[in-house]
């Protein structure tokens, strides 16, 4: 029987959690639920905590009577927002304490209690160590902990994220209260980069872009691995809420709006009407140039804050010809009709795409990060001991 994971994160809009497991190294689902929580989440800080405890005790058991499913939510891997993500390198070394010098579990869980417990340069909190290779006193590199070796020293060089306090607390505590334990966290665009580096089409470098409902996070990605992220507060509600204002109409009739017509530059001889709103004066039609005119602007806001988070990337790791780097756009937001047409016209970078995710059962791209957290789970199991020292950790940019 297949181990099954249980993924869980919650967003602006949504507390979503997908049950899943692995199997060939691609994630197989078993179950998606997404429960609403409008506004309960803004820039990753919980706005409404009582609401979202609320929901989640109400959907425990997780059941869907049709699919005659129900599973017990008593653990989960949560999925934490990237605000504030800083990610530092570290190499960390400690003796086998065997004495056939055999590497142990025991000893791979050393090394890891040594990382975790490090001081770090920043008032950040440790959410999660990834290891990129493990060395004996051999030279020899291993990708995977190399348990079983002969050895009398174990060496790991690993990538460190952290993220300020209050995100993983505030988070944390929604499920801790919920009677759910956190078996690990894991941050959103590195378990969405584990997943794409399944995926045989996507280049092994690449700006990853994750346009949300109220922000979007770019992320540089390099042999596979990310290394750094810029957040910004922009989402597909910013032009929801501008239709709201311009057409003096409800939240949910923006939004069907904005989801049926997207932005549409057909030329067309007329102006349909896409809303109908009462005035003083009557019924009045709004048209669908003015809607364009609304998503017209909201995208050039976008692509004003996208710029200056790419320059901010650009100039802290030296990035060659970053207007040639691929440009990978996944999220809610990423799925505007007509949005491909305005970024040939006004984004720098031409080589660019928007993901599809070929998870089957899965196919929703807001649901990308909780399948990365399926596969992370399985790839980088964690290691856990009680012994554990003081160590630096410096940061590599």
């Amino acid at each position: 029987m297949k181990e099954t994971t249980c993924t869980l994160e919650i967003s602006h809009k949504f507390i979503k959690i997908v049950f899943g497991y692995v199997q060939d190294n691609q994630v197989i689902v078993t179950f998606v639920k997404k429960i609403p929580i409008n506004h309960a989440v803004e820039s990753g800080a919980i706005k409404d905590r009582a609401l979202i405890i609320k929901e989640l005790s109400k959907n425990n058991p997780v059941m869907d009577e049709s699919l005659h499913f129900s599973h017990l939510l008593d653990d989960a891997v949560l999925v934490l927002p990237p605000y504030g993500l800083e990610i530092y390198e570290t190499t960390q070394y400690t003796s086998v304490i065997s004495p056939e010098k055999v590497v142990g579990e025991l000893d791979v869980k050393n090394i890891y209690n040594i990382i975790r417990n490090k001081k770090l340069p920043i008032d950040n909190e440790l959410i999660d160590i990834i290891p990129d290779s493990f060395m004996l006193d051999n030279g020899n590199r291993y990708a995977l902990p190399p348990i079983g070796k002969e050895s009398s020293a174990i060496t790991v060089h690993a990538k460190v994220h952290t993220l300020p306090k209050r995100i993983n607390e505030e988070h944390t505590s929604c499920l801790v209260d919920s009677n759910i334990k956190v078996n690990r966290r894991v941050v959103s665009p590195f378990a969405i980069s584990e997943l794409l580096a399944t995926y045989p089409d996507i280049p092994a470098t690449y700006f990853l872009v994750d346009m949300g409902a109220s922000s979007t996070t770019i992320s540089l990605v390099d042999n596979h691995q990310i290394f750094a992220t810029r957040s910004f507060s922009w989402g597909g509600d910013n032009i929801t809420n501008s239709i709201v204002t311009s057409f003096n109409i409800s939240e949910s009739e923006a939004e069907k709006i904005k989801i049926l017509y997207g932005l549409d530059k057909r030329e067309m001889h007329f102006d349909y009407a896409v809303s109908k709103i009462q005035t003083p004066l009557g019924e009045e039609s709004c048209g669908v140039k003015a809607l364009n005119q609304i998503i017209e602007k909201e995208l050039a806001s976008f692509i004003n804050m996208f710029n200056l988070g790419k320059e901010q990337l650009v100039n802290a790791y030296n990035i060659d010809d970053p207007d040639n780097m691929p440009v990978i756009f996944i999220g809610g937001g990423s799925k505007l009709r007509g949005l491909k047409e305005y970024f040939d016209t006004n984004l720098k970078n031409k080589n660019f795409r928007f993901l599809k995710v070929k998870t089957i059962g899965a196919r929703d791209p807001s649901l990308i990060s909780l399948l990365g957290a399926i596969l992370v789970n399985k790839k980088y199991p964690v290691k856990r001991n009680e012994n554990s020292s003081q160590v630096k950790v410096t940061r590599d940019e």
